[in-house]
């Protein structure tokens, strides 16, 4: 809003520089408002279509599943413990002792029954007595054992699940047994899992750690990046250089000196002892290069990262100047987060629903899905990737809508820029009634990347798991790398259309046509801005993922989370870390890209204006350098 007249009228901003715009010339014939126009309606059908069967399959998966299955032993038979009907009051696994040898059980690897307690948890006794000492009888050991396998041994609870030997008593049988029976994914992904239910405490308060770090992080932006720059320049310089020095240094005693400190003897692979001293010195030369190649980088481009790092000044002087802007991380990361909790507690709802086999294979009891359980684990994936993208999509096309209404307000008589409070909530009405077709079109073709991404991954695990065939692995490799590479491509051109669907009101084909000839004509400026961003970018959400780990594994490690009776307890603390950390990664995502989407649709909206030659009274100073120096430079 801006006032005009002697009587301080208050008008939309909008209107005035439409106004303004008919009054010398016609420039801007319409405003943001007036272009918008519905576009790709038969992808907004179809997404709509497919929101109502996720739903559908979404209730059906709930009313299905059980998680709880999930969150417990699977016995010889099949059973799940403390789940199955049969089993329900014995929740714990158990293996049954074969006899003794020595006054040491040996125990029955392969058939593990569920037991209602583990014999012996909790009793502090001596190793001695602990040897001679009779525990509770376990009648379900005489199918698997015979009557001598009643007779029960010391044990201790693990992962709340699990009566493994003490390992104070039997340290020898409780390694063998961890590393044959508990070392397996299915196990880690379920420890894990309770690890990471029990933390939400901590979870919850790294999300208002990660959002403190985002906006200590804007800040520093705004008043420091160009002292930025040059700290991460100077930074790879002094790093880069000490590494290649000491590299070149000692090389050929770099690994004995590592085992030295680490005080390990493993020995490393012959290929690499044999050819260290080699191998060294290219590492060290190429050290030395990156230190020179970051060294030139910032006297070479001097000017460039001047220019660059004032752009980035004003994207956030941008955001500053309308507060809602700042709101919008915290919003996305909220919603977005919830959205992929409810998700991933669904596909977790699904994956329970499959059958678990009785040991008929040869096998020990596993989990086993049939092809209809495959199709729909896909087909989930598919709608949650998309959905997800799609609010992604919003999210920026929001961002791109209230930053084209800022740049297209005129400067008042004292160099500002008078925006209104309601151009997040018309960019957020625009983009669902009018455009969702066309976030959809875009977000349906990340999604299907996505899919095919983890498809790939499955299948390198599968291979690795069963024949490791290095072709196999090789044309993997190739295929997620060539996959990866359209995503990238696909996002980067996205993220452009829908700055030009918020500009001109474009079908999304029309708008990543000219997204990508825009792209073309800026690419000198855009290279500039876009490196200047990424560093940055990098830094935020590294810093913000880092600061959010450290806060959760320090507070997972003490107190309540620490004792083994407490709901709270958690056993396995790198477990919500890494949560918190992807957490916090999303977080810093979400402030990076409100600073991203800002930069880039201010110099969208320069760019148009110059290739449509219309005014660009309103455009700031620094875009105009950044856009004009470069073409000088090239």
């Amino acid at each position: 809003w801006d006032r005009v007249g002697a009587g301080h009228r208050r008008v939309p901003a909008a209107r005035r520089a439409l106004a303004l715009a008919k009054m010398f010339g016609g420039e801007h014939e319409d405003d943001l408002r007036s272009r918008q126009r519905c576009t790709d309606c038969g992808c907004c059908v179809l997404f709509l279509a497919s929101m109502a069967g996720f739903v559908v399959l979404y209730v059906k998966i709930l009313a299905g599943g059980n998680m709880a299955r999930l969150a417990h032993g699977i016995d010889y038979n099949g059973q799940i413990c403390g789940v199955d009907a049969s089993v329900i009051t014995a929740p714990y696994l158990y293996w049954c002792s074969k006899g003794s040898v020595g006054g040491m059980p040996q125990i029955d690897m392969d058939k593990p029954v569920c037991v209602s307690s583990c014999p012996g948890e909790g009793e502090s006794i001596s190793v001695v007595s602990a040897l001679t000492t009779s525990y509770d009888v376990v009648p379900q050991c005489t199918v698997v054992t015979g009557p001598q396998g009643m007779q029960s041994y010391k044990t201790e609870l693990v992962f709340d699940r699990f009566c493994l030997p003490d390992s104070r008593v039997y340290r020898d049988m409780a390694q063998e047994l961890s590393q044959e029976k508990l070392a397996g994914s299915d196990v880690n992904y379920m420890e894990a899992l309770s690890s990471i239910v029990a933390a939400w405490p901590v979870i919850v308060g790294s999300f208002f750690v990660s959002v403190m770090l985002g906006y200590i992080y804007l800040v520093l932006l705004r008043h420091c990046a160009e002292p930025l720059i040059y700290g991460t320049i100077l930074s790879c310089v002094v790093s880069f250089g000490v590494l290649g020095v000491y590299l070149f240094a000692n090389a050929g005693t770099v690994s004995a000196q590592v085992q030295d400190s680490m005080g390990t003897t493993s020995t490393l692979p012959s290929a690499f002892t044999e050819n260290e001293e080699t191998i060294t010195r290219v590492s060290a030369l190429i050290c030395l290069l990156l230190s020179g190649l970051a060294c030139c980088l910032g006297c070479c481009f001097h000017h460039s990262i001047q220019v660059g790092a004032a752009c980035v000044e004003v994207a956030c002087d941008t955001m500053f100047e309308m507060p809602s802007l700042l709101l919008l991380p915290v919003a996305k990361a909220f919603f977005k987060g919830v959205l992929t909790l409810v998700l991933i507690v669904g596909f977790i709802e699904l994956y329970s629903s499959s059958g678990v086999s009785d040991g008929s294979d040869g096998e020990a009891p596993h989990w086993t899905h049939s092809r209809e359980q495959y199709i729909q684990l896909i087909l989930y994936m598919l709608m949650s990737f998309w959905i997800l993208c799609f609010v992604n999509a919003l999210y920026q096309f929001v961002i791109a809508y209230a930053v084209a209404e800022y740049y297209y307000t005129p400067y008042d008589h004292d160099g500002e820029k008078d925006v209104g409070c309601c151009a997040i909530w018309d960019g957020l009405y625009f983009g669902l009634l009018l455009h969702g077709g066309s976030l959809a079109f875009g977000s349906l073709l990340i999604a299907i990347f996505m899919v095919l991404q983890k498809l790939v991954e499955f299948a390198e695990k599968q291979n690795k798991d069963t024949v490791n065939n290095p072709v196999v692995t090789c044309v993997l490799c190739l295929f997620g790398c060539c996959i990866n590479c359209c995503k990238e491509t696909v996002e980067f051109v996205n993220k452009t259309a829908y700055i030009d669907i918020a500009v001109t009101s474009n079908s999304f084909c029309e708008a990543a046509k000219n997204a990508l000839v825009m792209i073309t004509e800026l690419g000198g400026a855009m290279a500039i801005l876009n490196g200047a961003t990424f560093i940055f970018t990098i830094f935020g959400v590294v810093l913000i993922m880092l600061g959010s780990a450290a806060f959760t594994y320090f507070v997972s490690s003490q107190g309540v989370f620490v004792q083994q009776n407490s709901e709270f307890d958690i056993p396995m603390p790198m477990a919500p870390t890494v949560v918190a950390g992807i957490l916090g990664g999303l977080v810093g995502m979400a402030f990076m890209h409100v600073f991203d989407m800002t930069s880039d649709t201010l110099l969208y909206c320069y760019g148009y204006d110059l290739h449509n030659n219309k005014s660009t009274a309103s455009a700031p100073q620094a875009l105009k350098e950044l856009v004009h120096g470069s073409k000088d430079d090239h």
